[in-house]
């Protein structure tokens, strides 16, 4: 009887896979979505975004902290990076409670 069990469980599941996107993709279709508000990422942000990569791979790579030193790395190359976001959403909060 647990064979059957099993069997079932399986067909439910591929069932479920296939037929649940459809579901939501039907009841998505109904509501009405709104107009686009957001601005998007101006290229600033987008350098911001690069950089904020770059900066701490670049480091890794000349002060190799998996050897020693990983302390130094967290303060040279996460630091200024989580600095200047924390700065950045700051800020953002500000202008947004002038709007």
């Amino acid at each position: 009887m647990s064979g059957l069990m099993e069997i079932l469980l399986i067909v439910a599941i591929i069932l479920g896979i296939f037929m649940l996107p459809r579901l939501l993709r039907r009841q998505q279709e109904n509501e009405v979505r709104p107009a686009d508000q957001g601005q998007g990422l101006s290229g600033w942000k987008r350098l911001a975004i690069l950089a904020s990569f770059l900066w701490p791979a670049l480091l890794a790579l000349y002060l190799k902290p998996w050897n020693s030193h990983w302390h130094i790395f967290l303060y040279v190359a996460v630091g200024p990076v989580a600095l200047a976001w924390g700065i950045l959403w700051i800020f953002s909060g500000f202008r947004k409670q002038e709007k």
